[in-house]
């Protein structure tokens, strides 16, 4: 109620916004306003004086001089405020005190000026239209605070009424008729004064939109600190100075080790808090040079290099020392440009491609972007920008590798496996683009082109040549978050008149490494619906019996890592007879990968290991190839 209150009589406090709204609209008012009165009071000298030499209405030279003096003055008083009033509009900065002062000054003139020249009229029994229209001027005009309105209107009403009536007693229709006056003008001016205030609300509230749009577009919303779109706009600007020796300058891209530790121990506030500090930190140590939060907890800084990696190093002690229990650190990748013309964000790219070159390498902190890494880094370019082109034209070619039965050889299945036979670079090995398509988040385009074309081969096996068998696919971890797994799956089987049955989903060991429940969730779904899951790679991570215990696998696919060493390392035995113990312990079948010699596979099948896979039975091999060892009775299921 107190706040409602203060509101009505204009005593709430304005933010500087509000402040210059109401200077720059009285300005405006006051320039209508000077510009009128000045208008009038030169029509008047002009009129008063030729009316007085033309003889047309004689006045004492006292009256000429009151009554001119009067109109000069007000004059010069609105002349005065135009003049200030045009420069308040032109100029950003103004003294406000003396703007105010002035303007009150103006309007007591005008207020006297009114006053003086309608009691003359009074006198005469005239009409005080000069002091009402003085009055409309200066009171619904020029906005004043409610509380500021009433005094003035009160104060010149009652002047008004007081000298009047000493020389005339006011009869009762006038003392109506100067009441009305003042309640409608100071209702009128509360209502102009109400109307601006939430005009400037309103205006106030869209600027600050607009700055907070602004600075969006320009800073990081996390860190606060420039975002990319900054960083390409000053670093372009620096290039497009030319720079003589651009080799005397680098493109760093900083990645803060450990941070995810970081935030699942303190929270993502502290973390955001964090990344906010460690922003501020490097502005400060790259002083007068671009700087920019890349992504998560990435940076990236366009520097000279004299005393880059010094700054680097303090920076890292700092970050080292933020946590006691976590160890934190700092991986920084280096690209010096050729030239002035270099595209930002592949600089960008290339430094971050070396800061990943070393990321496990816990002995290398700092690593400069190298021709070799030009050629590879190419390649991966290739590869994501190409994706899509190859599988509509069928470089991406499925391979088939048999899988065996330990007990008697016999053929169980095959796993499909993808293989990229290009026109640029010859056959791509998957070991380099399904990391790369993983990475950038594009291996859900291959995986759903597999599963189409795996389930077209095995329709069109059954149906031409009355063979069917089950087939294996690999899934990423990343496919379950990028689209419907099952349903992907589930389409194509009904499209090809296939069984849940004949396809076995893997998924490698090293994607179960993080807890993700969304995944789990989507296993389960798949498990409760019939079909049957592989756990691939077994072996090859930390976390394979973790995941024993939090997903229900068919199948346990034993990593072919461990059979490098069968011959050299008497350990190989026992590790390999312990784990296929461990599975039919726990109700999980298992499948060797790697298998190449007899020896090996003699050894697999007196420990009760399930199914073989390898080149004891055949290498990966396309379609046709498959159906030819098939008719030729080369293959027996």
């Amino acid at each position: 109620m107190k706040n409602k209150f203060k509101k009505i009589l204009g005593l709430e406090h304005f933010s500087p916004y509000m402040k210059n709204y109401f200077d720059k609209s009285n300005a405006q008012s006051s320039i209508i306003v000077s510009v009128i009165i000045t208008i009038l009071e030169i029509w008047m000298i002009i009129f008063t004086l030729f009316n007085h030499y033309t003889g047309r209405t004689v006045r004492s030279q006292e009256w000429l001089a009151t009554h001119l003096s009067a109109y000069i003055l007000l004059l010069t008083g609105a002349i005065i405020l135009l003049l200030y009033s045009i420069k308040v509009l032109k100029e950003k900065k103004h003294n406000r005190i003396f703007g105010r002062i002035l303007t009150a000054i103006f309007s007591v003139m005008c207020i006297i000026f009114g006053i003086y020249i309608s009691y003359m009229d009074y006198l005469k029994g005239e009409q005080i239209i000069t002091f009402i229209t003085m009055e409309v001027f200066i009171i619904d005009l020029i906005i004043w605070r409610p509380i500021v309105t009433f005094f003035i209107d009160t104060a010149s009403f009652l002047a008004v009424y007081i000298i009047y009536s000493n020389a005339i007693p006011a009869t009762y229709a006038t003392k109506v008729n100067l009441f009305v006056l003042w309640i409608v003008i100071l209702l009128t001016a509360f209502n102009m004064y109400h109307q601006k205030y939430v005009e400037a609300k309103k205006a106030e509230d869209i600027e600050g939109m607009n700055t907070y749009l602004s600075n969006l577009a320009i800073t990081d919303e996390l860190t606060d600190i420039p975002n990319m779109h900054s960083f390409r706009t000053m670093t372009e600007e620096i290039l497009k100075e030319g720079l003589k020796n651009p080799d005397e300058y680098v493109f760093l891209f900083l990645d803060i080790e450990n941070f995810k530790n970081y935030n699942e121990k303190n929270g993502f506030e502290k973390g955001n808090n964090f990344l906010n500090a460690i922003g501020h930190l490097m502005m400060y140590a790259f002083e007068h040079s671009p700087v920019a939060r890349f992504s998560d907890d990435h940076f990236v800084v366009f520097t000279k290099k004299d005393k880059a990696e010094e700054k680097i190093e303090s920076l890292r002690k700092k970050i080292q020392y933020s946590d006691d229990e976590i160890k934190l650190g700092l991986k920084v990748g280096a690209y010096t440009p050729k030239s002035s013309d270099i595209n930002i964000n592949s600089a960008c790219d290339y430094a971050r491609y070396a800061c990943n070159s070393i990321k496990r390498k816990f002995d290398k902190k700092y690593c400069e972007y190298t021709s070799e890494m030009d050629k590879d880094f190419e390649r991966r370019k290739y590869i994501i920008n190409n994706i899509d082109y190859a599988i509509k034209n069928k470089y991406i070619k499925i391979y088939y590798q048999p899988v065996a039965l330990a007990k008697d050889r016999n053929l169980c299945g095959f796993e499909a496996l993808a293989r990229w036979d290009d026109p640029t670079y010859g056959m791509i090995s998957p070991s380099n683009f399904i990391p790369i398509l993983e990475e950038y988040r594009e291996i859900q385009k291959l995986d759903t082109f597999v599963i189409e074309q795996v389930c077209q081969d095995l329709a069109e096996f059954r149906n031409d040549y009355s063979v069917t068998f089950p087939v294996s696919v690999n899934f990423s971890r990343i496919d379950f978050e990028l689209m419907d797994v099952q349903a992907i799956i589930d389409q194509n089987l009904k499209k090809n008149k296939l069984n849940s049955n004949m396809i076995h989903i893997e998924v490698t060991e090293s994607a179960l490494a993080e807890s993700n429940q969304m995944l789990q969730k989507s296993l389960q779904q798949l498990n409760s619906c019939g079909y049957s899951l592989w756990l691939d790679d077994f072996g090859s991570g930390y976390s394979g019996l973790n995941s024993l215990t939090q997903y229900d696998f068919k199948m346990m696919k034993i990593d072919m890592g461990f059979l490098k060493n069968f011959y050299s390392n008497t350990k190989t035995k026992s590790v390999l007879k312990n784990i296929v113990s461990m599975a039919k312990e726990i109700g999980m079948q298992t499948l060797t990968e790697g298998v190449e010699t007899e020896d090996i596979f003699e050894f697999l099948t007196s420990i009760g290991c399930d199914r073989i896979q390898g080149y004891l039975f055949g290498k990966p091999m396309p379609k046709e190839e498959l159906l030819k060892k098939i008719t030729q009775g080369v293959y027996t299921f």
